[in-house]
């Protein structure tokens, strides 16, 4: 048994197939994800936020922020990970940097360490400018996968 997300991001990675977009959930098509670039523990990927994820005042919600920082994050663990083994976000600290509006955004995911039960990992999230709107670590506890 593997987890799909940790199989498609090997093959992608090892055939350096990057602009695909990636939709294994609806929140990723929602938010129209790609792989930008990557290699095994450090991940780009895009999200197109759309006007349907704004708060009050016209700028992306801060659960839309979190939410892509915890994917670029969770995908990074994941593409260091062997096939069998999936991992589960446990502890999060996010800071957000500026508001933005919905635009094209750029997420970096990297993981500073892979234990043999946790491991860490950060990331940061950029507008169309290269401005840092968000920044984030978090620690993922490593596990089998089970049926």
């Amino acid at each position: 048994m593997d987890n799909p997300d940790r199989a498609l991001l090997e093959n992608l990675i090892k055939n350096q197939d990057f602009g695909v977009p990636l939709d294994m959930t609806p929140g990723l098509r929602e938010l129209g994800a790609q792989l930008v670039k990557g290699e095994p523990g450090a991940l780009e990927l895009s999200f197109n936020v759309s006007d349907r994820s704004i708060q009050g005042n016209g700028v992306i919600s801060g659960g839309t922020l979190a939410t892509m920082l915890d994917y670029a994050m969770a995908y990074a663990v994941l593409s260091k990970l062997k096939v069998g083994k999936t991992c589960a976000t446990t502890s999060i600290t996010i800071n957000m940097q500026a508001a933005v509006r919905p635009s094209l955004l750029r997420v970096i995911g990297v993981v500073d360490r892979v234990g043999r039960q946790v491991a860490f990992a950060r990331s940061e999230i950029y507008d169309d400018s290269n401005r840092l709107v968000a920044n984030s670590t978090a620690t993922f506890f490593i596990m089998d996968v089970t049926a």
